[in-house]
């Protein structure tokens, strides 16, 4: 497991499971995951997303209830564009652009920020999911918030967030097996 993911329980057991899945491939298949398989504990933090012309344009096929919580609203079976805008979408399809076109895995961890000073810091881990002849057909996405939500309060609603600060994108391919 990458350094970067010590201390973070939820990202680190999503990467060790699609290393192992992998086999000696460069990414898992989407065959090889099955959300089920996972811990308990991450499956409200997942989102799996279908990709298109290279990740330029997404859609979440699976959202879990921690991301819709934190989120506001449920984005399973909507497109990117649909559900972002402005800053927020060109930082999400920037990191799943990045997924498909190197495909490795990609660590990003950010801090978004409200008009009324409230900030929180979100870590997240986007896997490529794939083969060597279609490339990225999938990225499965994990999410620690650092802290539970509450659909009650609106100010941990990513949907309605003003500043993004990205503190942290990096890399972490998958070791030679």
């Amino acid at each position: 497991m990458p350094g970067i993911l010590q201390g973070e329980p939820l990202l680190s057991a999503v990467y060790d499971f699609c290393a192992e899945r992998r086999g000696a491939r460069a990414m898992p298949s989407r065959a090889d995951i099955d959300p089920v398989d996972l811990p308990r504990f991450v499956l409200p933090h997942l989102a799996l997303l279908e990709v298109f012309d290279a990740g330029a344009r997404y859609r979440w096929r699976l959202t879990g209830t921690e991301v819709v919580n934190r989120f506001g609203r449920d984005t399973t079976g909507r497109f990117g564009e649909d559900v972002l805008s402005g800053d927020y979408l060109a930082f999400f399809t920037s990191l799943i652009r990045q997924v498909c076109g190197r495909q490795v895995p990609v660590y990003s961890r950010t801090r978004f920020g409200w008009e009324d000073g409230r900030t929180m810091t979100v870590s997240r881990l986007y896997v490529p999911l794939g083969d060597a002849d279609a490339g990225v057909t999938q990225v499965l996405g994990v999410h620690d918030f650092r802290a539970k939500a509450s659909p009650r309060h609106p100010e941990t609603r990513l949907c309605d967030v003003q500043q993004i600060e990205e503190l942290v994108r990096q890399e972490l391919p998958f070791e030679a097996p």
